[in-house]
């Protein structure tokens, strides 16, 4: 398979990216493809259904800025939250959204809240997100699972497996392609741990589909 129609970078298996302070997308900012690659970009976006081009261009542990409210940017939590597995199902994902969702996790969450993260492979057919993913997320400094089903079975049953093999106190869902941002674990644990049959959920804000 050509490198541009499973969209996968050669850096972004060889080594993994260092955290840039420039670059386009940095800090959530809009990216810009040239008029001179407007061609290319459409023939990409036929491939995943968003702007592929776009998304190669942005380190996989982009900045993002502090969303919050400036209330919550102070706010305190007790230090014994419950830790978390971080479950995220993908079928045919592209390598660059699947791993900023990861390095965002990695990122932008307190380490000891972070059991592990399990990725779910719903009988992928990419290449890259067999072997390649694998030695990938051996590298990171958290525990990252990848499991495999054995045929397709949609969403739903794909988490119940990442749910089966989870090893952390709360098991937390996370869609293929978001990026976490800073503060975004803690306030659900303490929701959790003031009552443990609490089910809660962020706010999600849209990625832009045309320049990220």
């Amino acid at each position: 398979m050509k490198k541009k129609e499973r969209g996968l970078p050669a850096r972004d298996v060889l080594e993994p990216v260092q955290k840039p302070h420039e670059g386009p997308g940095e800090m959530g900012k809009p990216v810009v493809i040239p008029k001179e690659d407007q061609e290319k970009m459409k023939e990409m976006f036929k491939l995943s259904q968003f702007n592929l081009m776009a998304s190669e261009m942005i380190a996989l542990n982009r900045s993002l800025p502090d969303v919050r409210l400036e209330g919550w940017k102070t706010k305190v939590y007790p230090d014994n939250l419950p830790t978390t597995s971080v479950v995220v199902v993908f079928h045919n994902e592209t390598w660059s959204t699947l791993l900023r969702t990861v390095h965002s996790v990695i990122n932008r969450s307190p380490r000891h809240m972070i059991e592990e993260i399990v990725l779910v492979d719903d009988d992928s057919e990419r290449d890259f997100l067999k072997r390649p993913l694998e030695s990938y997320v051996k590298k990171q400094k958290v525990p990252v699972h990848v499991i495999r089903m054995e045929q397709r079975s949609g969403l739903i049953r794909a988490r119940l497996k990442g749910a089966a093999v989870s090893e952390g106190q709360v098991i937390t869902f996370l869609d293929a392609h978001c990026e976490c941002t800073v503060g975004w674990l803690e306030p659900l644990l303490a929701r959790i741990k003031h009552d443990r049959k609490t089910v809660v959920c962020p706010i999600i804000n849209v990625i832009s589909d045309n320049n990220f």
